[in-house]
C-alpha cells in the first residue's frame, strides 16, 4: 500500500499535532472521517518530528494489516471485525511509550509551555455545540441567542451532551421540531390560563418559539428507534459500498422501515437512551399483539400505541412477521449499544419465541401436487384458443412456468434473463443466473452470493422449442429474453408484472384473478388467507422431486437451486468450483417429473394464440421499445 499523506501542524497554543489521511476503504469503519489527528504533546519541532515519524510508521502498519483483510474477495466482514480494526488503528495512536525503538528514558517528560488539557478540549467541544444550537435557533452561529430562548438552548445542549458531535448535529433539527410540535399541542390547553397576562404580550410572541419547561434528562436521550433505524441503514449502506458489497434492495428497505415504524410506536416514541430494561421487555411482549396491516398503510412513527394494537375481532400479524420485527429490534439494540446510545446490554431483554407452527394445525402445502400441475399445464396457456379479449398474451407467460419446473429458479431470476445468459458449454446448453453491478441501468439482482449459478437446460425445455425462441430473440436484437411484456420496476425488479399475472388474487378493487387462481390452484382459505401456493411452489416442487430422486440428486440440489450450504457440512463446502456441469445435468435429468409434457411446445402456443400474441407484443414495443430504456 502506498504511504498515506501525513504531516504535522501547530495549534494556537503552539502545540504540534500529527495528522494522517485514512485510506478510503477504511473510512466507513471509523465514522467516515477523512483523517486522524493526534496531539504530539510538545511545542518542540525537533521532538514533534521524531514522534510524528513513530506515529506514521505505526499507522501505516495498522492500515496495511486491515487492508489485507478488506481486499480479500472471499472474506465476509462482520461487526466484530470492524471493532477489531478500530481497536487496531486506535492502538496505533497510543503515545505510550514514545520512542518504541529506544531504551526508556529516565528523564522527566518534556513539559510544554502551553499543552492542550482535557478541560480545554471539553471547552472547545462545548463551544462547537453551542454555536450549532445558535445557528439552528437564530440562523447564525455568531449571533447571540435571545433571552427568551436561553432555556430552550440549555435544554438542547443537555439533550446532545452525551451524543457524538456528528449525531448531535444530525438530530438537533428534528429534536427542535419535535419540541415545537409538542408546544403547539399544549398551547390550546393553556390559552385559558393566562388571565393575569396582557393580551398584547401574547400577540407579540405568537411567532416566536418559546422556552420549553423540561427537566434535565437523567439518561442520555439520543435518537428514537425509528431515527436509529435510519442511521443504521445509512451506515450499513456506506459500509457495503466501502466493502464493495451489494447493498440491500429497496424492498428490504421498505420492509425494515415498516418494522422500525411499528417498534417506534410500541416504544411510545421514546429516545432509546430513555428505554429501560422493562421497556425493552414490554416492547417484545407487545409485538405479538400488533394488528395485521400493510407496511404502506401504517400510521406515523409517533402515533399512539393503540393505533397498531389489534382490538377484539381484528387479525394479528403472523408469527413469521412478529419474529422479523423482534429480530429488527435486537439489531437496533446492538447497533445502539455499540455506539454508547443505551446502557442496557442487548442480551438482557427476554425475547419471546414466536411459534410459527401452531399446534393442532397442519402445515400448508407449498409444493404443487400432480393434480395442480395438470391444472396448470392444461389451462388456456397450454391448451385451447379461447382468451378473454382484455387478457394480454406474451411469451413469458408460456415459458416461465416451464423454466421454473425444470430449473427450480426463482421468478425474478428467470424474468430478468438476458439473451446472453443462454450459452452452450462443452456441448451442454446452459442458463446463467447472475446479477449486474448496482450502478448498471435496470440491473439484475439475486438473493445472495450463493444464488449465482450455471444450470444445464433440461431436454424437455429444448424439445419445447426454447432454443428456437432464444435464437429469434437474439436475431431481433433483444437484450432481455422476455422484454416483450415485462418491464423493470425499481422496487420489484423484473418480476413484478409476472408475479401479478400468475399470483394475483381477486379483491374488491381488483376482481380479476391471476392465472393460478383461474385454473383452480391458488385459493383462499376460510379465514381469508391464501392457501400458500404461488409461483414459488414450482421451486418447492423441484426440491421435493430431488428428494424423491435419491441421495445423489439431493446432494447436488444446492448447486442447482442457489441455496447456501450449511457450515455444519464442513469446511469443504467453500472449496473448489462445485459440482461439474455433467453431474448437474445427470441430477436434473434424473428427477421424476410426474407429467408428460411432450405435447407442450412454443410452436403450438403461437399457432393457438398467435393473433393475440402479435397484437400485445406490438403494443408493448410501441410503448417501451424493443429494449426498455433507463
Amino acid at each position: 500500500m502506498p504511504a498515506q499523506p501525513a504531516y504535522i501542524t501547530r495549534n494556537r497554543h503552539g502545540t504540534f499535532y500529527f495528522r494522517i489521511v485514512i485510506p478510503l476503504p477504511l473510512r466507513s469503519a471509523l465514522g467516515f472521517q477523512r483523517e486522524i489527528r493526534r496531539s504530539l504533546k510538545t511545542d518542540s519541532q525537533r521532538l514533534a518530528l521524531r514522534r510524528a515519524r513513530q506515529f506514521a510508521a505505526r499507522y501505516e502498519a495498522a492500515f496495511d494489516k486491515v487492508l489485507t483483510m478488506v481486499e480479500r474477495d472471499d472474506y465476509q466482514i462482520t461487526d466484530e471485525d470492524i471493532e477489531a480494526w478500530v481497536a487496531e488503528i486506535e492502538g496505533a495512536g497510543s503515545s505510550e511509550p514514545w520512542g518504541s525503538w529506544s531504551s526508556p528514558s529516565m528523564e522527566q517528560p518534556e513539559q510544554s509551555d502551553s499543552p492542550i488539557t482535557d478541560a480545554e478540549r471539553r471547552e472547545d467541544d462545548e463551544q462547537q455545540r453551542r454555536a450549532l444550537i445558535a445557528k439552528v435557533l437564530t440562523g447564525s452561529s455568531k449571533r447571540a441567542i435571545p433571552a427568551h430562548q436561553q432555556e430552550l438552548a440549555e435544554h438542547l445542549f443537555e439533550f446532545g451532551r452525551s451524543l457524538p458531535y456528528r449525531l448531535f448535529a444530525k438530530l438537533l433539527p428534528e429534536r427542535l421540531k419535535a419540541l415545537a410540535l409538542g408546544q403547539g399541542q399544549g398551547q390550546g390547553q393553556g390559552q385559558g390560563q393566562g388571565q393575569g397576562q396582557g393580551q398584547g404580550q401574547g400577540q407579540g410572541q405568537a411567532n416566536t418559539l418559546q422556552p420549553v419547561n423540561t427537566e434535565r434528562p437523567a439518561k442520555p436521550a439520543g435518537p428514537t428507534l425509528y431515527e436509529l433505524w435510519g442511521l443504521q441503514w445509512e451506515y450499513e449502506s456506506k459500509l457495503a459500498l466501502a466493502s464493495n458489497k451489494k447493498p440491500k434492495p429497496v424492498r428490504t428497505k421498505n420492509a425494515e422501515r415498516a418494522h422500525a415504524c411499528r417498534l417506534n410506536i410500541l416504544s411510545g416514541n421514546k429516545p432509546i437512551g430513555q428505554l429501560s430494561l422493562d421497556d425493552f421487555n414490554e416492547i417484545y411482549l407487545r409485538i405479538a399483539q400488533v394488528k395485521a396491516s400493510p407496511g404502506t398503510k401504517l400510521p406515523a412513527p409517533n402515533a399512539p400505541i393503540d393505533s397498531i394494537l389489534a382490538q377484539v375481532g381484528e387479525r394479528r400479524i403472523e408469527p413469521a412477521t412478529a419474529d422479523k420485527i423482534a429480530i429488527r429490534l435486537g439489531a437496533l439494540h446492538r447497533f445502539a449499544h455499540k455506539r454508547g446510545l443505551t446502557s442496557i446490554p442487548p442480551d438482557l431483554p427476554d425475547k419471546p419465541s414466536f411459534d410459527q407452527k401452531q399446534s393442532g394445525t397442519e402445515p400448508p402445502e407449498r409444493a404443487f401436487t400432480k393434480s395442480d400441475l395438470e391444472s396448470i399445464f392444461n389451462g388456456w396457456l397450454y391448451k385451447g384458443t379461447e382468451v378473454n379479449h382484455r387478457q394480454k398474451v406474451f411469451p413469458y407467460q408460456f415459458w416461465l412456468p416451464l423454466l421454473a419446473l425444470y430449473t427450480g429458479g426463482r421468478l425474478n431470476e428467470l424474468s430478468q434473463l438476458d439473451t446472453e445468459d443462454i450459452r452452450e458449454v462443452s456441448g451442454t446448453w446452459t442458463v446463467t443466473i447472475v446479477d449486474d453491478p448496482t450502478d448498471s441501468p435496470l440491473p439484475k439482482s439475486v438473493k445472495n452470493s450463493s444464488s449465482r449459478r450455471v444450470l444445464p437446460l433440461h431436454t424437455s425445455l429444448l424439445k419445447a422449442g426454447f432454443l428456437d425462441f432464444w435464437k429469434r430473440a437474439v436475431a431481433e436484437g433483444r437484450k432481455k429474453l422476455f422484454s416483450d411484456g415485462l418491464v423493470y420496476n425499481i422496487q420489484k425488479g423484473w418480476g413484478g408484472i409476472a408475479t401479478q399475472f400468475f399470483c394475483r388474487m381477486p379483491s374488491g378493487s381488483t376482481p380479476a384473478g391471476g392465472y393460478l387462481f383461474n385454473v383452480g390452484v391458488r385459493k383462499r382459505n376460510d379465514d381469508g388467507k391464501t392457501d400458500g401456493k404461488n409461483f414459488h411452489s414450482f421451486r418447492h416442487t423441484f426440491i421435493d422431486l430431488a428428494r424423491d430422486a435419491g441421495a445423489e440428486a439431493y446432494l447436488v440440489m444446492p448447486d442447482l437451486t442457489g441455496h447456501s450450504r450449511k457450515k455444519s457440512e464442513g469446511q469443504w463446502v467453500d472449496y473448489g468450483n462445485g459440482f461439474s456441469l455433467e453431474k448437474k445435468q445427470q441430477a436434473i435429468e434424473s428427477l421424476p417429473f410426474p407429467l408428460d409434457l411432450s405435447h407442450v411446445t412454443y410452436a403450438d402456443f403461437e399457432r393457438r394464440l398467435g393473433s393475440y400474441l402479435e397484437t400485445w407484443v406490438t403494443r408493448h414495443r410501441k410503448e417501451h421499445g424493443l429494449n426498455q430504456a433507463e
